[in-house]
């Protein structure tokens, strides 16, 4: 407790001193924002300690939390998650068969009160509200995957960020919601500067909360029951201790922990929205980090000084004439980066090149068969595509096409995660930087197809291979971290920056061709029913997506795909083999970023230009979904992810079948993340073919005897 006495003075002393009055103001400023990521950051440090999961859903659950004190507070209306209904089903067999009329009840949406409640009722609701997420979470998510490898709880706790925020969305619109404050506001001079009194207040309850979080483990059984499971869940055990029940009280206070302080923050805010407060977890998690995961007030103080410094970051940049500038402008992006600048300077300085005994799994990864019969399966899939390509209609040919693209950003993953276990959320932040490049390339300095994708894959791997320093010292849930905190950055650094993104509007990309050939998806052309998108760049992206299958396939078969799986296994086994694993792990780099700059290649050429929003935190998020969903392993594994993205052919036919609506996206993919990562790791691919090599182990072989050679025979 005495170095996060000192951290905290330390702190209270800088802001003391700290520059100039406008500074002072700025740091001021920040209280309530560094509130808010210190209690989220809490929730951080209370699952780990409990659990051992670095729970990335802890944003999302203040703003769910939020979001539902809203509700409450404007209409008396306590809105419920979405749950599917099955009589969807049945309604959408009854419309495919002509019957369009009959329209069956749907799940309710909200419980009403009947009127606006009052602040006291409407947070003491959303507590109970929170109690129960808690549970659920515990219960649904984090108990069954007690025992699995970090990989599977990381892809876990993303389908939980998932699913809440797609809840929040599908309910309440993108839109931001105006929300009732609940503490008094006026100015305050203190210690020089002018703050607000909400954001002292606000600030205040944090503090305290950190004191009896301390005073809680530190001196309570249940504290010490906490620590006891921890160190040795045997060992609590066998001291009638029950690792379950303690887990399940740290769940449930880490969501009311963030609940409250999620809506004291969005009255402090007098607003909320779904992307604000689910994005502080890059702070928070840096600032827990600099805990090391265990101390509460190093957290909290680390959370106060990263948004203190932002918040002079913010201020440098309206006032200092050297601030760096784009278009006139103060760079964008530069408050954002201060966060990933922290986590990957901690993880750096205290990871190791290899684990250490102790953090060694016995857990089952998910199994990565080597390949069969590649080419003749590489010769199917074109002539079958092909064929699909030119008989479906527009619609159907616009969702394959999606899940071609789709199905590209996959393969990477397949590379990377499935082959080697780094974990990444960045991997549409490598195809922006591919899809950005082909559109400059081409605009700027008339490299169109196709050493357009070409240079822009390349540019996308020296990306990759930047983000794959932090790789050779960290690993698993850290790494997760670490590329989470880049995608950000390169969302608000280089996407944000409409001197390279084209703004709103986008980055135009001019269609390709080649040799007279125009394949655009609007070129319309002879082949076909002349109907867009054009057939031609259907099997355009056909042909790169099984010219990709196939590198990663033979990949996989090669020796050096055993070392990618022998480092994936074990890191120290396989450097004792002899295997250079930094070299390992910046290869798996190299070729998955370089495949996500092709998939953001194709994603240009789609949309005829590149968009930030494509690119966004959230799509990379999405995308280990869907790849964890069809199969993190292996090539087919990619393909079925592609079939789940966004308007691809799933979501379509879910839609045009079932009436589905496509804007069930996310939450389908969270909820299917999770399920994977619970009850079949291998994915729906791997799935199928593990299915289907019982099926054949079941099947008696008849016996072969022996032919004995003319004469062998006395």
């Amino acid at each position: 407790m005495r170095r996060s006495a000192l951290a905290v003075a330390v702190a209270v002393a800088l802001l003391a001193v700290a520059g100039p009055a406008g500074q002072r103001d700025a740091l001021a400023s920040s209280l309530g924002s560094g509130a808010l990521v210190a209690a989220v950051a809490l929730g951080v440090v209370l699952t780990q300690r409990s659990s051992g999961v670095v729970n990335f859903a802890g944003g999302a659950t203040a703003t769910y939390a939020a979001y539902a004190y809203a509700g409450l507070r404007r209409t008396g209306h306590l809105f419920l998650p979405p749950l599917p209904n099955p009589l969807a089903v049945v309604e959408g067999v009854l419309h495919a068969a002509g019957a369009s009329s009959v329209s069956l009840p749907d799940i309710p949406t909200s419980v009403s009160f009947g009127a606006p409640l009052n602040a006291a009722s409407a947070f003491g609701l959303s507590m109970v509200v929170a109690v129960a997420l808690g549970l659920t979470i515990h219960l649904l998510v984090f108990r069954p995957l007690r025992h699995a490898p970090p990989l599977a709880k990381t892809v876990a706790s993303v389908g939980l960020l998932l699913v809440l925020q797609a809840i929040v969305v599908l309910r309440f619109t993108a839109q931001t919601v105006a929300v009732k404050p609940i503490l008094a506001k006026h100015p305050v001079r203190l210690l020089g500067a002018s703050f607000a009194s909400d954001q002292l207040v606000l600030a205040g309850v944090v503090v305290a909360v950190t004191l009896a979080l301390w005073v809680l483990f530190r001196s309570t059984r249940f504290g010490l029951a906490t620590r006891a499971a921890a160190e040795s869940e045997k060992g609590a055990i066998l001291i009638g201790l029950s690792p379950d029940r303690i887990a399940a009280l740290n769940w449930v206070l880490a969501t009311v922990l963030a609940a409250a302080f999620g809506i004291l923050a969005a009255s402090v805010n007098a607003s909320v929205d779904p992307l604000s407060i689910t994005l502080l977890i890059v702070p928070a998690v840096g600032a827990a980090l600099i805990g090391g995961l265990a101390s509460f007030g190093i957290t909290v103080a680390a959370a106060f000084a990263v948004a203190g410094a932002q918040g002079v970051i913010q201020f440098l940049a309206a006032t200092a004439s050297w601030f760096p500038k784009a278009d006139g402008a103060p760079l964008p992006g530069v408050r954002e980066a201060l966060p990933f600048l922290v986590i990957v300077i901690v993880l750096f300085v205290r990871g190791d090149r290899l684990p250490t005994r102790g953090t060694i799994s016995a857990s089952r990864l998910p199994f990565a068969p080597a390949p069969t019969g590649v080419a003749a399966k590489a010769s199917t899939a074109l002539a079958l595509g092909t064929v699909a390509l030119f008989v479906l209609g527009p619609s159907w040919r616009l969702a394959a096409i999606n899940s071609l693209v789709g199905a590209v950003i996959c393969l990477s993953l397949v590379v990377l995660t499935g082959y080697v276990g780094q974990i990444s959320l960045a991997q549409m932040a490598f195809a922006g930087v591919g899809g950005f490049t082909v559109s400059k390339l081409a605009m700027h300095h008339g490299l169109g197809f196709p050493l357009g994708p070409i240079l822009g894959a390349a540019v996308a791997m020296i990306v990759g291979l930047a983000a794959a320093v932090p790789a050779l010292r960290v690993r698993g849930v850290n790494l997760a971290i670490v590329t989470l905190a880049a995608a950000a950055t390169v969302e608000n650094l280089v996407f944000g920056n409409s001197a390279l993104s084209g703004g709103i509007h986008g980055a135009p990309v001019p269609a390709p061709h080649l040799l007279g050939l125009n394949f655009g998806p609007n070129d319309v052309s002879s082949i076909g029913d002349g109907k867009l998108p054009s057939p031609l760049f259907g099997i355009f992206c056909l042909l790169v997506v099984v010219g990709l299958g196939v590198l990663v396939a033979n990949l996989r078969r090669s020796a050096t795909g055993r070392q990618l799986l022998a480092v994936r296994t074990n890191e120290r086994a396989a450097a004792a083999g002899g295997i250079d694993v930094t070299r390992a792990k910046l290869l798996a780099f190299a070729v998955s970023s370089a495949i996500a700059g092709f998939g953001g290649a194709l994603s240009a050429y789609r949309f005829g230009s590149v968009s930030p929003a494509t690119f966004g935190t959230f799509a990379s998020i999405a995308f280990l979904a869907f790849a964890y969903l069809g199969g993190i392993t292996t090539v087919a594994g990619a393909v079925v992810g592609g079939l789940f993205v966004a308007n691809g052919v799933a979501f379509t036919a879910l839609h045009e079948w079932f009436a589905v609506d496509a804007g069930l996206t996310n939450l389908i993919g969270g909820v299917g993340l999770i399920a994977t990562a619970i009850a079949n790791p291998e994915g729906i691919a791997g799935g199928l073919g593990l299915a289907g090599r019982r099926l054949a182990a079941l099947v008696p072989r008849r016996a072969v005897r022996p032919v004995l050679a003319e004469g062998a025979a006395g």
